[in-house]
């Protein structure tokens, strides 16, 4: 390699790491999404085991959060991406989360989910907050990624005999994301 080409390749490492480095953060407030989870946990039982038949129909797809592959010159140019990544994802779920519950109607009664409905007003406005205060989180980086994720739960929601259990499959993934990406990625979050 010429010694031109070896310093152009530099410059533009060093460029990208500017860009990188210098972009505004835009963090989530880890506390929020720590009460988050502690509410999810709360509103009622674990997983009900009479809905362990949608266990595998919605699922959330474990490749949309996991760790970026390969090395690159500088920790922080790789940690910053992962950063920016996992955020976007996580924003990106806890939006298609507020779609669902804004467009359908949690089954109540005989066979519904038995939620606290205190606690669920309290999650929902914590929910709408974490996405309405953090547009700059809103972009197509990831676009598609959730798609066949929330296909999945819409069409388990929309049927009478499983509704319940598709509310429950949405409850136990966005408990389990927002608590493995607190926990795996903290400095991610303010």
């Amino acid at each position: 390699m010429r010694p031109s080409s070896l310093l152009f390749m530099l410059l533009q490492l060093c460029c990208l790491q500017m860009l990188l480095l210098s972009r505004p953060a835009c963090k989530l407030p880890g506390k929020w999404v720590e009460t988050s989870v502690h509410l999810l946990h709360e509103l009622g039982e674990p997983f009900p085991a009479k809905c362990s038949s949608v266990k595998g129909q919605v699922r959330f797809p474990d490749s949309a959060l996991s760790a970026a592959s390969g090395t690159g010159f500088d920790g922080r140019i790789l940690g910053s991406l992962q950063c920016r990544r996992t955020l976007v994802v996580l924003y990106q779920f806890l939006q298609g989360a507020g779609a669902m519950f804004a467009e359908y109607d949690l089954p109540e009664g005989e066979g519904g989910v038995t939620w606290n409905n205190r606690k669920l007003e309290h999650y929902l406005n914590l929910q709408y907050r974490l996405v309405d205060e953090h547009p700059c989180l809103n972009t197509t980086e990831t676009s598609g990624v959730l798609t066949a994720y929330f296909s999945n739960v819409t069409a388990v929601v929309e049927q009478q005999d499983s509704a319940p259990c598709g509310w429950e499959a949405l409850r136990r993934d966005l408990s389990w994301v927002l608590k493995s990406s607190v926990q795996q990625h903290r400095k991610c979050f303010k």
